[in-house]
């Protein structure tokens, strides 16, 4: 195992990507591109699995009340999939750069867990 201090950073081009991915402003395809070889990470309907191996930023990439709000929203009004929505939670939960906010940490991790594990978290 790599000590953590030895891993690599993200990069501010790759910290946007995930900034981007969390407002549905860049897709998965987008973060797969941008972290290859720092993230890996299968979305399938069975298993979900990812790796890390970089450092966990600090801060991290805030997940609030209001992304799921606006999440759940897109869903609704058909402009996202219920697919796109389950894999934008999945990932949220996987990769370590996402942190729910302080704020709402109960709620926000509750939510994220309910979207990417039942087929309908309304």
């Amino acid at each position: 195992m790599i000590p953590k201090t030895e891993l690599p950073a993200l990069t501010s081009d790759q910290l946007e990507v995930l900034r981007r991915f969390v407002v549905f402003q860049a897709g998965i395809e987008d973060v797969r591109a941008s972290l290859s070889g720092f993230f890996e990470f299968d979305l399938g309907t069975e298993r979900r699995t990812a790796s890390s191996h970089f450092q966990v930023p600090e801060p991290g990439i805030l997940v609030t009340r209001g992304h799921i709000a606006k999440a759940l929203e897109r869903e609704q009004r058909g402009d996202i999939t219920q697919r796109e929505l389950i894999n934008w939670a999945t990932m949220l939960l996987l990769n370590d750069a996402y942190q729910p906010d302080p704020k709402d940490e109960d709620f926000v991790a509750e939510w994220l867990n309910r979207i990417s594990y039942e087929p309908d978290p309304t």
